[in-house]
């Protein structure tokens, strides 16, 4: 329960970490300031450091594969569901890292989370572009 419990708070870190870079790289702000300011701030940690280096470097190689972390997230819901828990902010989570896996980088780190929040943008302006 200990391994979970960590686990579910690294998974939505770090899924955080990724939809606040992509929120930071579409509004046009300088990356590396947006990486210094957070790495400076109080919420930063190694893992958040190491983490968002991968976004703004766009560099996925693997530390931890998104297929690992979409396993977990599986370990973690189901510990949930037994003990009769909501976990709202994981399953979001695993939502985004089965689209991941699903957009081909299974094999990627799990910063390539970014890349479902990425497609569900396109979405969203396709959508947009298409009720116009």
């Amino acid at each position: 329960s200990m391994k979970l419990a960590v686990n579910l708070f690294l998974i939505t870190m770090v899924t955080g970490l990724a939809e606040a870079a992509h929120f930071a790289s579409r509004h046009g702000l300088d990356m590396e300031l947006f990486r210094a300011v957070l790495d400076a701030g109080p919420m930063a940690s190694s893992v958040s450091r190491m983490k968002l280096a991968k976004l703004v470097e766009q560099d996925f190689s693997v530390q931890a594969s998104i297929r690992d972390v979409l396993w977990n997230n599986q370990l973690v819901a189901e510990a949930a569901r037994q003990a009769g828990l909501a976990s709202p902010l994981l399953d979001v989570c695993h939502a985004l890292s089965g689209e991941t896996v699903t957009l081909g980088d299974a094999k990627a780190d799990m910063a390539a989370v970014v890349h479902a929040i990425e497609a569900r943008t396109r979405a969203l302006h396709q959508a947009s572009d298409a009720a116009h």
